[in-house]
């Protein structure tokens, strides 16, 4: 039994624990909700609070009972919770940790303030409430896809977009670019590569043979035959976005590039591979584009922020928003929720 002054000292333990853990859990809940329930890690650890309350008053009541079997079901009791709410809290942390490792660096604070929302300001949603977003890169991209753009488009955005879209649909992702737009996209999502959910590959102009530098595996332009080996397992189901086709057809020979993109879709249609090329349609004359487009099932092209799907089934569109954050600030805005 516990002396009177040590009973009242434990007390107000309980009760100074008791107010903490409440005020954690009210404002928990708080941020939850003024982040328009962005993100589910405020949440969890809302839920711990609940624990670490439980934590303070059982024991007190275990040592005071002189019943045997109620101590030993109390015991029992924060045993499990403590396994349950221990997972909370670990779960929270990986959500944490993730945004680390996923999240560009300049909008990590943005993240962990307020979670992942995408919001519309007022000014577009009139242009916006009658067009049909596809929500998953993998419903428009259902089959080889071609996506047109014009010099004034930052096709990039698009590029980034695209790689965390399917990194969200825990589709592995190969990127086929050239410099400078390689470093660009290593500089913004290079941590998809890190973490092994995505590959870089850079058809190089001063490369002599095929390295890896970095994490980027650098294949010489006069040496394509050699992509078809670097490719040649990648799982099923795997995307491949290949950027560079009109760099390409500027720099070589229009036939060896044609023979080259559709050798590369015939394979990956082998494979059941996602194939997702990108053409400067203004950068060519309209047979050479037109030769190339034949190449593929699905013809999309790029619209301002978004992506639409103009051949290979019903007219459907993607709308972009981290492209919009990271190199302009037009109507369509991404907010980190």
């Amino acid at each position: 039994m516990l002396t009177p002054d040590i009973t009242i000292i434990h007390i107000i333990f309980i009760s100074i624990s008791m107010a903490c853990g409440f005020a954690a859990i009210y404002y928990w809940v708080k941020i939850y909700y003024e982040t328009k329930k962005g993100s589910i890690a405020w949440l969890l650890l809302a839920l711990t609070s609940i624990f670490l309350i439980t934590s303070a008053i059982f024991p007190s009541i275990a040592i005071s009972s002189q019943d045997t079997d109620i101590t030993e079901m109390i015991f029992l009791f924060l045993g499990f919770w403590s396994v349950v709410y221990i997972g909370i809290f670990a779960a929270a942390g990986f959500l944490m940790f993730q945004a680390f490792r996923t999240i560009p660096r300049e909008k990590l604070g943005d993240y962990l303030i307020e979670g992942m929302v995408f919001t519309k300001s007022l000014q577009s949603e009139e242009d916006i409430d009658n067009i049909a977003e596809v929500e998953q890169i993998s419903t428009l991209f259902n089959r080889s896809t071609l996506i047109e753009y014009t010099p004034k488009a930052r096709y990039e955005d698009s590029v980034i977009e695209i790689c965390l879209r399917l990194y969200g649909e825990m589709v592995n992702t190969v990127l086929v670019s050239t410099q400078p737009r390689t470093a660009m996209y290593k500089e913004k999502i290079g941590d998809l590569m890190d973490i092994g959910a995505m590959k870089f590959i850079e058809i190089s102009s001063t490369s002599k043979q095929v390295t890896n530098e970095d994490g980027i595996i650098k294949l010489p332009t006069d040496e394509l035959d050699k992509f078809f080996e670097l490719t040649s397992k990648l799982p099923k189901g795997c995307a491949v976005i290949f950027e560079p086709i009109s760099q390409l057809l500027l720099t070589a020979s229009d036939k060896d590039i044609y023979e080259f993109m559709s050798e590369m879709v015939e394979r990956f249609a082998t494979n059941e591979l996602l194939l997702v090329g990108m053409i400067n349609k203004s950068a060519h004359d309209e047979q050479t584009v037109s030769r190339i487009e034949g190449l593929f099932l699905n013809l999309a092209e790029e619209e301002g922020t978004k992506i639409r799907l103009i051949k290979g089934g019903k007219e459907e569109y993607i709308r972009f928003y981290v492209g919009e954050k990271f190199f302009m600030d037009q109507n369509v805005q991404v907010k980190l929720v």
